[in-house]
């Protein structure tokens, strides 16, 4: 089968090759999914050139988080996945963008029955990240004021619309006015990164009251203006470091969270239960039935139509090095998806 295999560190467009490498095999709680269509993630360009991400590779690995497909192989305590159209979270987050990719049991759902396959592929990740964060995390109440750094990006314009079916009061910061149109069209007021006073901007649209919930899609130093806007008691989750080169592991001043009287809370997409020993290295994820409950809600918004995956590109497996060159220089929205194209 073909695959987009890191072979060497480096800049994406000398890390990249596809190859053929064998069709995997599943084990117990795993499932084997014909792949029709995979997202492109921005921990991607750290996975090229070997430096911090979430999850990591040893050369050479395929890339890819998530995917969409038919399950047309499993183990045998889950065969009766086979023939299924899913969308999934590959294993240990990698090998999604080939013929044929591992996912577990416990990280596959059934596919959206009103997404096609490239929309199903951008749905998974981003919509669940988001629910998470702002159900399950936050608790996030209509009425409240959401701040969303990162709004244009696949998980900020779900974080927005799922914000906007909750009832909140949604602000959307981005770079640039196309992004502006994209977050204000999903219905988001915008605040553009690159001209405007994060905080003068916040404050007079909250009425000095700041914001409730921010969900923060950047890190970076930019992170402690971030918190600068919180309201008194509001909630400030930490989500993606796509401007921190050490992926957020620097840590930040702990005291300005105790001077700001808000709170922090974490949250990271995966689902299963791992051996205690885990939780030495700070992974602590929400079991199964937490996934099957997530899903299940969003599916009833997609029928509702009060979410939809904004894609920005579709791409095949040979332009994945020129499109992780445009996420990292900041020229895209939403989710860039890759199509499989099999025998």
């Amino acid at each position: 089968m073909k695959a987009v295999r890191v072979v060497r560190h480096g800049d994406p467009a000398v890390a990249l090759d596809i190859q053929d490498v064998p069709i995997p095999e599943p084990g117990l709680g795993e499932l084997r999914i014909r792949v029709s269509a995979a997202s492109v993630n921005f921990g991607d360009i750290a996975r090229c050139r070997g430096t911090v991400a979430s999850v990591m590779g040893q050369i050479p690995f395929t890339l890819g988080m998530d995917v969409c497909g038919v399950v047309d192989a499993a183990g045998e305590d889950a065969a009766e996945w086979v023939g299924r159209r899913v969308v999934a979270m590959t294993n240990q987050s990698l090998g999604g963008m080939a013929e044929f990719a591992l996912a577990p049991v416990t990280g596959t759902f059934a596919a959206p029955a009103d997404l096609d396959d490239a929309s199903a592929a951008a749905f998974t990740l981003p919509f669940h990240v988001g629910y998470l964060a702002l159900h399950r995390r936050a608790k996030l109440a209509a009425g409240e004021t959401l701040l969303v750094v990162g709004g244009a990006s696949a998980v900020g314009t779900a974080v927005i619309q799922l914000g906007v079916a909750a009832g909140a009061n949604v602000i959307a910061v981005a770079g640039g006015a196309e992004k502006g149109r994209l977050c204000e069209q999903l219905g988001a007021y915008f605040i553009d990164r690159t001209s405007a006073d994060l905080f003068d901007e916040v404050n007079a649209r909250t009425n000095q009251r700041g914001a409730d919930v921010a969900v923060d899609l950047v890190g970076g130093d930019q992170t402690e203006t971030v918190w600068t806007c919180m309201a008194r008691e509001g909630r400030y989750l930490p989500v993606g470091f796509n401007d921190d080169p050490q992926s957020g592991l620097t840590g930040r001043p702990l005291r300005k969270v105790s001077m700001g009287n808000f709170s922090i809370l974490g949250v990271i997409l995966g689902y299963g239960e791992l051996p205690v020993d885990f939780r030495r290295f700070g992974l602590n994820m929400f079991g199964a039935e937490v996934g099957r409950e997530v899903h299940a809600a969003l599916l009833d918004l997609v029928s509702a139509q009060s979410v939809r995956p904004v894609i920005g590109r579709t791409i095949t497996m040979d332009q994945v090095a020129a499109a992780l060159d445009d996420h990292e220089q900041r020229r895209t929205m939403g989710r860039t998806v890759v199509t499989v194209a099999g025998d």
